[in-house]
């Protein structure tokens, strides 16, 4: 049996899910009772990579890797799958299942969970209706106080539920903030770079140039690289010196500081939120990105001020007067992109930026980011194995195996 909980942004997972395994929440449709079940999901990957560092015990490996910590994310959550069905639960809890995972993997997960639904119950948490394993018998609306609001078979659901097109909303951007910010076009350029971490090769002869306000998507299986070339671009891997690399009009390894990178990028992935643990306002949190601070901990200048309140009047009047632990998932995203942009860097870096955003969240953001490409000013790279509807990059680098690791290929 497979029975899916849709839920949107206001729903407190973490909370959902104790009280399904620890309280049988779900007993009018699926009673769990003296059953042994096992829960796919970050929650587990990070415990898991906790318990690595603890104890040094690493019960999940691979051929490619020896620890879920060496793992990209797409690749841990493929590893983890396969650990927990080996431990024949009578059930499983699937925590969006899908995210950070390639294509392929996708299809793959798909068949293997729809023949194993015969065999024990499976309990899927979906944040969008494309998610739901077509093999679904039941479907359980839920709502913000993690209360189901309606019940009905998988097809009467994907008859009626909205999608992410039936959400309209538009954006104006405020005006740009300049600053000192580089003029050289192309802003990137890498030239036959490769890296290898021991005897692991990764990525092989990569050239890649990025021009202004050119929006890219970068994708590639699990496990390809993508994350090393990103940290390449920002600065942060030690593996770019020696390279062939001009970041910004500066090239790799003349003097160029961290900080001279940095100020040229905006730079947001979902990881992110969960260091912003501080009862900040939005407008501090939005003010922050000038120095790219966990808080804010200097005087801003008028002009900085100025600048956040025009992001925060964009992003509308439920952003106002708040705090950003108040705001839900979908409202953290579109504040972190507001951070990002504030300094109105020359590129943005979004990776995997729409992971857990429900259909209206998802909605906001897509077209957030399509306000802010049409500008034509700022150059975008977003990573994602998904393609959102009305997202729509003019480039793609994909990431293809080679002799020796991963090299680029340009499409479109």
């Amino acid at each position: 049996m497979i029975l899916a909980l849709y839920l949107t942004n206001t729903c407190d997972k973490k909370q959902l899910i104790r009280a399904i395994m620890q309280e049988n929440l779900l007993a009018d449709h699926i009673d769990l009772t003296g059953l042994h079940g096992l829960l796919h999901s970050t929650i587990t990957i990070d415990k898991l990579i906790d318990d690595e560092y603890r104890h040094d015990r690493f019960p999940i490996q691979t051929e490619e890797n020896d620890s879920l910590e060496s793992m990209s994310s797409g690749q841990q959550k493929k590893a983890l799958l396969n650990y927990l069905i080996d431990q024949k639960p009578d059930y499983l809890m699937l925590d969006d299942v899908y995210s950070n995972v390639d294509k392929a993997t996708q299809v793959a997960i798909r068949e293997r969970l729809t023949n194993l639904s015969a065999g024990i119950r499976l309990i899927q948490i979906v944040f969008r209706k494309a998610d739901i394993l077509p093999a679904t018998q039941l479907v359980l609306s839920m709502d913000g106080g993690n209360s189901i609001t309606k019940a009905e078979s998988y097809s009467d659901f994907m008859q009626h539920t909205a999608s992410a097109s039936q959400y309209e909303h538009r954006f104006r951007l405020p005006e740009g903030y300049t600053g000192s910010h580089c003029e050289a076009d192309p802003l990137i350029e890498l030239r036959n770079v490769s890296v290898h971490y021991l005897d692991k090769p990764v990525l092989d002869r990569v050239n890649w140039n990025i021009r202004k306000g050119e929006f890219w998507q970068l994708v590639g299986p699990n496990g390809a690289g993508k994350s090393t070339l990103i940290t390449l671009i920002t600065g942060d891997n030690p593996r770019g010196y020696g390279q062939d690399m001009m970041l910004f009009g500066m090239k790799k390894g003349t003097g160029e500081t961290i900080w001279d990178i940095r100020k040229q990028i905006g730079y947001y992935t979902p990881n992110m939120t969960t260091r912003f643990t501080r009862n900040d306002s939005v407008l501090n949190m939005i003010i922050s990105g000038f120095n790219d601070s966990i808080g804010l901990y200097a005087e801003p200048t008028d002009y900085q001020i100025y600048m956040a309140e025009q992001w925060l009047t964009m992003l509308g009047p439920s952003f106002r007067n708040k705090s950003f632990q108040e705001l839900s998932i979908g409202q953290q995203r579109m504040v972190m992109v507001a951070r990002a942009m504030v300094k109105h860097p020359p590129l943005l870096i979004l990776d995997e930026p729409t992971i857990e955003l429900d259909e209206e969240n998802s909605r906001l953001f897509i077209d957030m980011v399509n306000a802010i490409a049409a500008e034509k000013q700022v150059a975008i790279i977003y990573i994602s194995h998904r393609d959102e509807e009305d997202l729509k990059p003019s480039h793609v680098f994909e990431l293809v195996p080679s002799e020796k690791g991963y090299t680029g290929v340009v499409r479109g």
